[in-house]
């Protein structure tokens, strides 16, 4: 919306009915208000005036980095750092099909939240593909060097191919 102050009067008068008629109480507090081309002292009184805080682009929407440019490698690392202290936590005392169950939900289902919005990376996917990996084959020991028991491709087809049916998150 503009920068304009009837404007934000209008929207704080929306949110106040919605408040009342779904008996959710609007924090204006927690929200923040990003200024796109707009000056800093206006964009400051406009976030006083709303009660809320004054932020900056880029920024951490629902764990999804948002901002004016494509995502780089670097803003990825939440989910990659993720990975690896899952890995950690979760497959030590783990049977294979523990590991299979874990690879399939947890560490599959990490990478597809961003995917849903982002194209990602190609360095970030063949991380996360690492993990998973290690995951399945090695347990939590990131630097086991014991071999797969078989190829990844073989891996990622369907469980009616007489595979393991593991996603492949590349395609």
């Amino acid at each position: 919306m503009e920068a304009c102050p009837r404007q934000l009067d209008h929207l704080k008068g929306l949110l106040q009915p919605f408040s009342l008629s779904t008996g959710l109480k609007v924090n204006f507090y927690k929200s923040m208000m990003i200024p796109i081309n707009t000056p800093d002292d206006q964009a400051s009184t406009l976030a006083a005036s709303f009660g809320c805080i004054l932020g900056n682009l880029p920024f951490t929407y629902l764990g999804l980095p948002l901002g004016l440019t494509k995502p780089k490698v670097s803003d990825f690392l939440p989910l990659v750092n993720r990975c690896e202290r899952r890995l950690l936590c979760t497959s030590s005392m783990l049977s294979q099909a523990g590991r299979l169950e874990v690879t399939n939900s947890i560490f599959t289902a990490l990478p597809m939240f961003l995917m849903c919005t982002f194209k990602l990376h190609k360095t970030v996917i063949k991380q996360v593909d690492k993990y998973r990996k290690h995951c399945l084959w090695r347990g939590s020991d990131i630097n086991a060097r014991q071999p797969p028991k078989a190829a990844w491709e073989m891996v990622c087809l369907p469980k009616k191919e007489g595979c393991l049916g593991v996603l492949n998150i590349r395609t």
